[in-house]
Formats: C-alpha cells, sequence, structure tokens
C-alpha cells in the first residue's frame, strides 16, 4: 500500500505516524478475519480486519505484560508480591499498547474511512455507510480508553498519510475534546442506526463481516449506547450536570437508547475460526500471576459468601478461599505459594480456556452504571432494581464463560435463584438508605464483575471513584513511583520523533497528573 521508501522515510516522524505509515497492504491483509476468504483490500475486509485486536481479543502479550501486571497490580484485581519498584511503569509495554492504537485501531479505520469515501457508486456509499458507522463506535471505544490512559493523546491529525496522504506529526488533542466530540458523534449514530434501511446485498454483507454483533443493528446501537453511558458516568464528577442529561436522557427514553442488560446482550467478541488461540494465550498469559487477589478474595467475596467465586478461584491446600496480600514481603508470599495456600484465578474459566471472549462491556457493567446514575439523580427503587440486576447478570455470565469453556477441569453449576437471592439480601451486599454507602457498594461490585480480565477498566473505575477503599503500601525504594500512578507515561518515542507538539504536553507527561475526569 505504502512504498518502502515512504516507508523509511516515516521514521523521522512521530512513532505513531510512522508505524501507521509503516502498514503496508501486506500489513493489513495479514491481520483480517475474512469469512470469505478474499485477499482483496475493500470496505469490508478493512471493517473486519478492524476488529481482529490483541488488546481486545485476549493475547498472551497484553495478558502478560499489561493488563494482569500493570493493571491489575493499579487496580488489585490480582494477586502480587510487594516488592521494590512495584508500582514503576514498564513503558516499553506500555509503549505496545500506545503503538497498537495507532498502528492498528486508527490506521486500519482510517483505511476504512479511505476506501469509502472513494467509492464512486451511491447505491455502495449509502449501503456500506452503516460499516463506516458502526466501525466508529469501535474505533471510539478504543479511543476513549487511550484518553483514560494517558490524557492528551494525537487524534484529529493522526493517520494523515492513511487518510489524505500527507505526513504531518499530529498535535495533542485535549482529553475533554476527544471526550465531549465522541459522546456527540454516538448519539448521532444511535439515531442512524435506528433508522437506516439496508437492501439484502449490503445486510449479508455485514453480517458476514461483522463478527461483534453479527450484522445486528440493534445490537451496534446497544453497543453506542453503553459507551455512551459509560463514558458519561466517567465524566460525572467533573461536569454532573452534562452526565446527567446524557444519561437520564437516556433511561427516561429507553425505546430511542436501547442498552445492553443481559447477560447474552454483551458485546464482545466470540472466538471463532482463526481467531481461536492455539498457542494456549490465557495459560501462558496468565502465567506471570495467576494467583488471587487479597482484599478482594478475604475481604469481599468470601465473607459474602459470593456465588462468583467458584467461578472465579480454585480453592487453596486448605480447601477454602485465599488471596495474596499486598502488605505481604516477599518472602512470606513465595513461602505461601509453595505451599498453596493461595487461590488462583480458576483454570475452567479463565487460565486454559481459550475460548474466552475479548470483552469489551458486560451487561453487568451496563447494569451498575444505570444503578449509580439512578441513585445520584433519578429513583432509589429503580437503582436497587439495576443493581441487583447488575450482579445477577454477573453471576449469570461468568457462569457461561465456565460452562462453554475449552478446559474442563473445573465446572461449575449455575447458583440457584434462591441462592442469588439470598446473596443479594445479604447486609454486606445488599443497598440500604445510605446514598453515599450505596454509591461505595455499587462501585465495588461494578470493580469485581470487571475481575483481572478488565483490569484497565476497574483501574480506570478506581482512579474515578476511589471505590473499593484499596491500601497501597508506600514504596520507599522508588523515587519515581511511591504510590501507583494517576495516568501512563508518554512513549519516549513522542519526545523524540513529535518534538514540537510533545512541548505542548510535556507538563503534564507525569505519573501524578490526573485524567479530568478524576476529580475525587
Amino acid at each position: 500500500m505504502k512504498k518502502q521508501m515512504i516507508k523509511k522515510l516515516l521514521l523521522l516522524f512521530i512513532g505513531a505516524e510512522t508505524l501507521i505509515a509503516g502498514c503496508k497492504k501486506l500489513d493489513f491483509d495479514s491481520k483480517y478475519y475474512n469469512p470469505e476468504t478474499s485477499v482483496t483490500a475493500s470496505v469490508p475486509t478493512l471493517y473486519a480486519g478492524l476488529f481482529s485486536n490483541s488488546y481486545v481479543i485476549p493475547k498472551y502479550w497484553n495478558l502478560y505484560t499489561l493488563l494482569i501486571p500493570v493493571f491489575g497490580e493499579y487496580s488489585q484485581t490480582c494477586g502480587y508480591t510487594n516488592s521494590n519498584k512495584i508500582y514503576e511503569q514498564p513503558v516499553n509495554y506500555t509503549g505496545n499498547k500506545w503503538d497498537n492504537y495507532y498502528t492498528s485501531v486508527l490506521a486500519q479505520y482510517r483505511e476504512i474511512e479511505k476506501y469509502y469515501n472513494n467509492l464512486t457508486s451511491a447505491a455502495d456509499k449509502s449501503g456500506y455507510q452503516v460499516f463506516l458507522e458502526t466501525a466508529r463506535i469501535f474505533f471510539y471505544d478504543q479511543t476513549a480508553q487511550m484518553v483514560d490512559l494517558w490524557g492528551d493523546i494525537p487524534y484529529t491529525k493522526a493517520g494523515s498519510l492513511n487518510s489524505s496522504g500527507t505526513i504531518a506529526p499530529p498535535a495533542y488533542d485535549d482529553a475533554k475534546t476527544v471526550y465531549t466530540s465522541i459522546l456527540n458523534d454516538l448519539t448521532r449514530i444511535n439515531s442512524y442506526l435506528d433508522t437506516v434501511s439496508l437492501n439484502s446485498f449490503y445486510l449479508q454483507q455485514l453480517t458476514a463481516y461483522d463478527y461483534v454483533n453479527g450484522g445486528s443493528l440493534l445490537k451496534w446501537r446497544k453497543y453506542a449506547n453503553a459507551l455512551r453511558l459509560r463514558m458519561a458516568i466517567r465524566i460525572s464528577n467533573y461536569d454532573e450536570a452534562t452526565a446527567k442529561g446524557i444519561v437520564m436522557g437516556m433511561l427516561n427514553n429507553p425505546n430511542s437508547n436501547p442498552l445492553p442488560l443481559t447477560s447474552v446482550e454483551g458485546i464482545q467478541i466470540n472466538l471463532k475460526g482463526n481467531l481461536v488461540s492455539t498457542s494456549n494465550d490465557m495459560q501462558n498469559g496468565f502465567g506471570v500471576n495467576p494467583f488471587a487477589p487479597g482484599y478482594m478474595v478475604d475481604s469481599l467475596m468470601l465473607p459474602a459468601s459470593d456465588p462468583r467465586l467458584p467461578f472465579f478461584f480454585t480453592k487453596n491446600t486448605n480447601g477454602t478461599y485465599h488471596g495474596v496480600s499486598n502488605t505481604s514481603i516477599a518472602s512470606d508470599v513465595a513461602a505461601g505459594q509453595q505451599a498453596g495456600l493461595y487461590s488462583r484465578w480458576d483454570s475452567t474459566t479463565f487460565q486454559q480456556n481459550n475460548n474466552f471472549p475479548g470483552l469489551i462491556i458486560t451487561a453487568a457493567e451496563t447494569n451498575f452504571s444505570v444503578a449509580e446514575a439512578q441513585q445520584r439523580w433519578g429513583d432509589p427503587v429503580a437503582a436497587v432494581n439495576a443493581y441487583n440486576n447488575g450482579i445477577t447478570q454477573s453471576i449469570n455470565f461468568y457462569y457461561t464463560i465456565n460452562s462453554s469453556s475449552s478446559y474442563s477441569g473445573n465446572k461449575q453449576s449455575m447458583p440457584t435463584a434462591a441462592a442469588i437471592t439470598v446473596f443479594l439480601a445479604n447486609p454486606a451486599i445488599a443497598l440500604g438508605a445510605d446514598p453515599a454507602e450505596n454509591l461505595k457498594r455499587i462501585a465495588t461490585q461494578k470493580w469485581v464483575n470487571f475481575s483481572v480480565i478488565q483490569a484497565n477498566q476497574a483501574w480506570n473505575e478506581y482512579r474515578r471513584t476511589k471505590y473499593p477503599v484499596l491500601y497501597f503500601p508506600n514504596d520507599g525504594a522508588s523515587l519515581m513511583a511511591p504510590k501507583p500512578p494517576t495516568r501512563l507515561l508518554y512513549p519516549s518515542s513522542e519526545n523524540s520523533l513529535n518534538t514540537t507538539n510533545y512541548q505542548v504536553v510535556k507538563a503534564k507527561d507525569n505519573i501524578t497528573t490526573k485524567i479530568f475526569w478524576d476529580v475525587k
């Protein structure tokens, strides 16, 4: 797609633009999941390739280098040894995440835009618009996640070679502006998908190449609205009036703003074909740290007899559940591991499950966001209903993952309705008359539902709400990061290759600068 000479010249420019521009046609083709085995780039094949992303689909590298050891530690959704420099960022690995966004997500989305804009048939323009609009939802999701991790990012000017054939180091967009733009456009996309009428050819094309929602426009609307809900809730402590207007407008008009509220409606990529791992990605990915987190197990789930415990963890040598405390010294943790005192993330649900889907937004998360909104701005009874449904859908979801696992070592039965009712009524779980305590419990259950497999979202929500109340020992051995960071550091390539634009954000590039929505 791009000549080698151009590719070499691009090494002079910023890492993001460099890597985007370096993607030749062969690079894109190799990433396509193409149900019809075509090797010709087109809007549909580029569309399918957009979703085959190793930071969405469970892959060894992301699990092993970033999700579990970095976000898992910052959110305490995995057990880890409290050692020297534990909070310092592995910038090479966080840089991989940065590069993936620009070389894969943004680059492929810009290619879809380019191919779409070059269509000459009015029928194709109309028919393939649905590909562009639904691709935007996924692209916006990944973009918002970049903002949540770094703050200001190159965005509107990034990928200029793909979209316009020009090379220009891109400026950074203000994080708040990116969020506002996405929130506004998601509203438009929901309306478009509600009214668009596709003829059979384009609908068949969408069904064939859409392995996120199988060509269902209703599910894409639910994805758009669930993302809009997530983002509005995330800014709600920073700009409550705007967040309230967006969220309650959606909840008060459910027919116009459908949401995924049951576990079967959750947005995820179910692995099939060449997406199914043949290299034990989950097992190898969890190899870095398979142990259960102490606070989640010992302080929350075990005392309340949480029905998800057998889906989440294996029992220890004493026949009970026990996690690793982050206050324990390394020698004690090592001795406990050798003695089999710590539970591990379950093998059937997680570690050896090659069918574990790429999670995007679960119904449980959506329900917990609805519960928070109703508790703060709406009907407390509706808050209780949404909260209880969130827990129930979380139980249903993890049961489904466990039962459909590719590994049969620890298959579990679905908890009975009576057992779930008892759990929901537990005084440590049920919502009561204290709004502040209710919000704490809603946030905590959302955090539990994220588990380690969505540790990045668990970290986002922890920073936003400061719930659950987690203790992080001070690391006196590190002058750089004695406590967990509040954001990720930009890759060093931004300073060296995008120098002029980096200078604008340089003052923000430290671990104590908060993302704009983090105001508590």
